[in-house]
């Protein structure tokens, strides 16, 4: 597996740290999120995407921005942030952002952690949620 989901109830927020995720596995993890012990609405979501490069296309981030609307409702408003490092996996993100717009959910991506620091408004770094947060 590419991938590890881990919700920290202290902080309110899902971990989700990727390598190299396919379609099939994007879309699994997509599931995955909601289904996880102690998942509630409001919960707030880290991906830390650095150094993945992605072997998804542009078509698929496509099929995978339709099929997140179909749990957006279950996350309520809240905000993902996506920490991509790589160039390609930036791009991906930030399309896939885009799709997602009109979602409760708001998405958004950065080069790095201490960029989205303030934007995810938590009150803790995501460094630090990071370290809390056991792989």
């Amino acid at each position: 597996m590419s991938h590890s989901v881990r919700l920290n109830k202290d902080l309110g927020v899902v971990v989700l740290r990727a390598k190299d995720m396919d379609f099939n596995e994007c879309r699994n993890v997509l599931d995955e999120l909601v289904r996880i012990p102690g998942f509630k609405a409001g919960l707030s979501l880290v991906a830390d995407f650095r150094g993945t490069n992605s072997p998804i296309t542009a078509e698929e981030v496509r099929t995978l921005a339709d099929y997140a609307q179909k749990t957006d409702a279950d996350w309520g408003v809240t905000k993902w942030a996506i920490v991509a490092s790589e160039s390609l996996s930036f791009g991906l993100s930030r399309m896939f952002a885009t799709l997602t717009d009109g979602c409760q959910v708001t998405t958004h991506v950065f080069h790095n952690a201490t960029d989205a620091d303030d934007w995810l408004g938590l009150g803790v770094e995501i460094k630090q949620i990071l370290a809390l947060t056991p792989d």
